[in-house]
């Protein structure tokens, strides 16, 4: 059973398992393979700045996953995710998806018909990933210095 779990900064330690558990994530989002507390502090900061909804994936009883979403982004008022990580141990067996589609009942009852995300333009996986969710490319846009496809997604009810 997928559950999701408030994630505060007192569960850094899982958070940093589940991102340095994803090295070339890492590299290609941080250029560096391993995350360390600081980082994980400047996400929850960051966080709080941008108002974003930030939880831990479980599978029964053990963290699998990271989702960061906010539901009314500043600058198009639609609902985004900013950050979707799966442990590397729980990859590749339909897990993301079933999370991913949790997430998406989560956000469809708040009353939201339609969900964004950037995703870097190199993560080939993750763009195959979300393209074969129903997601679609609507611009491409620089962030830190990288390029980003940002994809959207109709949620029907």
């Amino acid at each position: 059973m997928i559950s999701f779990e408030e994630n505060t900064i007192h569960k850094w330690k899982i958070e940093m398992d589940i991102m340095n558990s994803n090295p070339s994530y890492n590299l290609m989002s941080r250029n560096k393979a391993t995350v360390h507390f600081q980082d994980v502090q400047d996400e929850y900061e960051e966080s709080k700045r941008l108002n974003t909804v930030r939880l831990l994936v479980k599978q029964n009883e053990t963290y699998i996953g990271l989702v960061d979403y906010c539901l009314e982004n500043p600058s198009d008022h639609l609902p985004w995710i900013s950050l979707f990580v799966i442990h590397s141990h729980n990859q590749g067996a339909g897990i993301s998806a079933k999370v991913y589609r949790q997430l998406e009942q989560l956000i469809k009852q708040e009353g939201k018909d339609r969900l964004r995300l950037a995703v870097h333009k190199d993560n080939k996986m993750g763009v195959r990933f979300w393209t074969k969710l129903g997601f679609t490319k609507f611009k491409e846009v620089t962030l830190a210095g990288k390029l980003h496809d940002c994809l959207e997604k109709e949620l029907f009810r």
